[in-house]
């Protein structure tokens, strides 16, 4: 799914780890999204399919879907057709579907890889409703849903999120990680690492925020943007330092030579998080109540800090 980079680049090691059990992968997806899976997985063959192209102008998800319903309808409707034309082109034994709701085939097992498989809203009655539709839509449709975290509840990384849908088997695949096997402890460069990501605009205004406050910081920082671009780090302050974009061994050495790190509460910042064993700021995306969810989550567990949007945070991290 083209929402962000977080679900691109969880799939990076599923799909190591499905080729090293022998199977044949292909990649379908769009924008940066397919832009990352290229850079990491250059020998696999890919296709662009429609992106869904997500933006959220306000702090309210459910006003955001809703103006965007009648397109993103359109947009499931045309991946069907494309998933349909793959699957006739290629003959795969299955489909696995990271978030794209109408990318499976009646003809084939398809798999639905999430760790949300229940969705949290502040209004109960509501929070209901949008469940039954979601499991109903799932159980039609997928044979099997895949979680991207550890079946029991002391260790889960997305607490009540991945409670099982009744009706569907489930397996747990542990957190998905391009940096499980991360260990480095060399010196400190920087002192915040601040990684964005997620949809437009909410990721540019971050941006915006985090260069008022670090761009004649004592504290040395380095932004990592999040976008399609030139890889070189640059100075941008006294103690601030901006680059667009970094992959693969590149980010991991950035953050090997970062103290700390400030990033959004996605799920697969938090299971790289879980990998990297760092101190962290999440800033939730405003709007996204699982996020919301998940950053509270996490500093209760104490295994993180949450600030809203850019204010103070609330409490040391702990590391």
């Amino acid at each position: 799914l083209d929402w962000g980079l977080g679900h691109a680049s969880r799939c990076v090691p599923l799909i190591r780890r499905l080729q090293s059990e022998g199977d044949q992968v292909w990649i379908a997806s769009a924008g940066t999204a397919l832009q990352l899976l290229a850079k990491e997985c250059p020998e696999l063959t890919r296709f662009e399919v429609t992106a869904y192209g997500v933006r959220y102008p306000t702090a309210c998800m459910a006003w955001n879907l809703a103006i965007q319903a009648p397109r993103l309808l359109r947009v499931m409707r045309t991946e069907r057709q494309q998933a349909a034309h793959l699957v006739r082109e290629l003959h795969p034994t299955r489909v696995v579907s990271d978030g794209r709701f109408a990318f499976y085939d009646p003809q084939i097992p398809n798999i639905w890889l999430a760790h949300q498989l229940q969705i949290q809203h502040p209004a109960p009655i509501l929070q209901n409703i949008l469940n039954r539709v979601y499991h109903a839509y799932l159980r039609q449709v997928f044979q099997e849903v895949w979680v991207p975290d550890w079946p029991e509840a002391e260790r889960s990384l997305a607490g009540a999120l991945a409670t099982p849908v009744a009706g569907l088997p489930h397996r747990f695949l542990g957190p998905l990680s391009r940096y499980a096997e991360l260990a480095d402890s060399r010196p400190f460069r920087y002192d915040l690492l601040c990684l964005l990501s997620g949809p437009e605009p909410q990721r540019s205004r971050l941006e915006a925020q985090l260069r008022r406050r670090f761009a004649e910081c004592r504290q040395r920082t380095l932004l990592l943007r999040g976008k399609a671009g030139s890889e070189q780090v640059r100075q941008e302050g006294s103690n601030f330092y901006v680059v667009d974009w970094l992959h693969g061994q590149a980010l991991a050495e950035a953050v090997a030579a970062s103290a700390r790190i400030l990033c959004r509460s996605g799920y697969s910042s938090l299971m790289d998080l879980y990998y990297w064993q760092k101190p962290a700021v999440l800033v939730p995306t405003p709007g996204q109540t699982e996020q919301l969810y998940l950053a509270r989550y996490w500093q209760a567990r104490g295994w993180a800090e949450m600030e809203s949007n850019t204010g103070r945070p609330k409490r040391e991290a702990l590391s």
